[in-house]
């Protein structure tokens, strides 16, 4: 049978890397790249037992860097499936756990909007909720068939309320679309809420603040993929062009193994995001070296992986992420 690894490899090298180009100049991913996904099991993978964490992230990486926007709206799938498998609504459970389990129902994401300065509440009301505010980033609008949206809870503020709702605009749903430097294909929007009803079938828990924010620690871990796919794609690329990428891969080797262990409490997760994010600065600015003057035509290999690199500074971050990336971005020259 064939292998995780080897299914992800299969998929970037002819499907996502050969269109990856074209994506990222057009807007417009391909419904087949998603398509090819679910076929090979992809939706389900962070739901499954046959997966181990090694070979989880190494897929993540792989398809990352066959092309950032199709993986990146994959990605956000994860988060909502786990949660729709595990709640304690059990009629959400029904509807909704093998759909996104095969990718016939796919997901995106929006949770920025109950973080420390809450933008979305969730105020009671007679057999649910309604919603009202501002989710500043949903990642995949037209693409995927539901949101899972975390929301204060106007009547606890230590309490968020995690929801499922349709990817559908209406008179109470707008989106606003947001202009990215890379993966703009992703069709990433602002979306503000007057007054959406959600019922409580369609509520998946309720949360706490405190178990809220330590679940950073997932989220710091898995976006290390993002940077380290894009590092996995430069180092790629300079082994072609005749450059010895040995240290470069040594680094990212060790920076992965900051972030598993950061899992167990034995690494700083954000220190090791914060690295990982450094790193594919770094590697693809070699690209870029490497490449020479070919590579500040727009569209390029080394242009783009140098704008997804960049990405990868600011998107899921934190104020610690922040804060050790201008420590060594800014601050005194740091060894390496």
């Amino acid at each position: 049978m064939t292998s995780w690894i080897e299914s992800a490899q299969r998929l970037a090298e002819e499907v996502l890397a050969p269109h990856a180009s074209a994506v990222d100049s057009s807007g417009d991913i391909p419904r087949e790249h998603f398509d090819q996904l679910a076929e090979a099991g992809f939706y389900g993978a962070a739901m499954g037992d046959d997966i181990d964490l090694a070979a989880f992230t190494e897929v993540g990486e792989i398809l990352i860097a066959g092309c950032l926007a199709t993986s990146f709206v994959w990605a956000q799938h994860h988060g909502v499936a786990r949660r729709v498998a595990t709640s304690p609504n059990h009629e959400l459970r029904e509807r909704f756990t093998e759909d996104l389990r095969t990718g016939r129902v796919r997901s995106g994401v929006s949770y920025a909007g109950a973080a420390d300065q809450p933008a979305l509440i969730a105020r009671r009301t007679d057999g649910g909720y309604l919603l009202e505010g501002t989710a500043p980033f949903i990642t995949g609008w037209g693409l995927v068939d539901i949101v899972g949206v975390m929301a204060r809870d106007a009547d606890d503020d230590g309490s968020l309320i995690s929801v499922i709702v349709p990817a559908e605009e209406s008179a109470a749903l707008r989106v606003r679309p947001i202009p990215l430097t890379a993966a703009d294909a992703s069709r990433t929007v602002t979306a503000t809420f007057d007054g959406v009803r959600v019922a409580d079938a369609a509520v998946d828990n309720r949360v706490s603040m405190k178990s809220f924010h330590a679940s950073y620690i997932i989220a710091a871990w898995r976006n290390g993929s993002l940077a380290l796919g894009i590092v996995r794609r430069c180092l790629a690329e300079l082994g072609r062009l005749g450059v010895d990428p040995a240290a470069l891969a040594d680094e990212s080797a060790a920076i992965r193994k900051e972030l598993d262990a950061a899992l167990l409490g034995q690494s700083d997760v954000y220190l090791a995001r914060a690295r990982a994010s450094e790193l594919a600065m770094r590697a693809a600015s070699a690209l870029v070296t490497a490449t020479g003057s070919a590579a500040i035509t727009r569209g390029t290999l080394a242009e783009r992986s140098l704008r997804e690199a960049a990405f990868t500074l600011v998107f899921g971050s934190r104020p610690t992420i922040k804060s050790a990336l201008l420590d060594r971005l800014a601050g005194p020259a740091v060894a390496h």
